[in-house]
């Protein structure tokens, strides 16, 4: 197996995958979604809201609010020791008390634990004219995508890496070029060529001459990978946690296999 960075950035990251199955593939790509540990409010206790919002709604929107932190610093309630009570282990708790008339952004939320902070400043929670109040308690945990989409870490994807293949000379290489939306394409003499940017939507396939002159297909043994981050963690963190995970997994089922010998 062969890993090669396309692009990375801090929110997103492009990896060519060579060597291996669409099913390990898509492994990596649920896991880095659903399966890793991301900080969420889990419920909300209201004091007072005399916004045009139900509580409901007020507690939704700040259930999507993404959240930084560190997630060595956090215990799963199920496995902490207050076994699931609640304590500065494995919750944080995130608390306005304001008077409007004023807007409520993510930055107003005072946080019991400094180093635990909105992704962004200015998500609007709700605005309140004069004479509305607002003063709640948030309480955040970690969980799984599995357990609630709330707790989703990123949006994965990956295409098959295009080849292509030119059997006989083309008669409008120049045409085939330009049909390309990706413009991913290029012909010289003999010779066909396409970036990692084809999509493989074969549209210069469809006017090509002569006919079946000119192949594209995607190689179902190399990918390229794109993880984007939805949550506080980078997209890097969220592709080797990612990877430990399913490493943890297939070492279990090894250990299971063992077991029925």
């Amino acid at each position: 197996m062969k890993v090669e960075i396309i692009k990375k950035e801090d929110r997103k990251i492009t990896f060519l995958l060579d060597g291996v199955t669409p099913q390990f593939a898509n492994a990596i790509r649920r896991i880095s979604m659903v399966e890793i540990p991301n900080l969420a409010v889990t419920y909300v206790d209201f004091s007072k809201n005399d916004s045009v919002l139900y509580d409901e709604t007020i507690a939704h929107r700040l259930a999507l609010i993404p959240f930084v932190f560190n997630v060595k610093d956090f215990e799963d309630k199920k496995t902490c020791k207050c076994e699931g009570k609640g304590c500065t282990l494995c919750e944080v708790i995130f608390a306005i008390n304001k008077k409007g008339p004023c807007t409520i952004y993510s930055k107003d939320l005072k946080s019991s634990n400094k180093s635990v902070t909105p992704l962004y400043d200015t998500i609007p929670i709700v605005e309140l004219i004069e004479g509305q109040e607002l003063k709640f308690a948030a309480v955040a945990s970690l969980g799984t995508g599995r357990d609630h989409a709330k707790f989703n870490t990123a949006i994965s994807f990956y295409r098959y890496y295009p080849n292509v293949k030119m059997d006989t000379q083309v008669k409008n290489p120049e045409d085939c070029i330009k049909i390309c939306p990706k413009n991913a394409l290029n012909i010289k003499g003999n010779k066909a060529t396409v970036s990692t940017d084809c999509d493989l939507c074969k549209e210069c396939i469809k006017i090509v001459e002569p006919k079946d002159s000119l192949n594209i297909w995607g190689d179902d043994t190399k990918f390229i990978f794109t993880i984007e981050s939805i949550s506080g963690l980078n997209a890097e963190e969220i592709l080797i946690t990612a990877i430990k995970i399913l490493k943890t997994k297939a070492s279990d089922l090894e250990k299971g296999i063992k077991k029925l010998k």
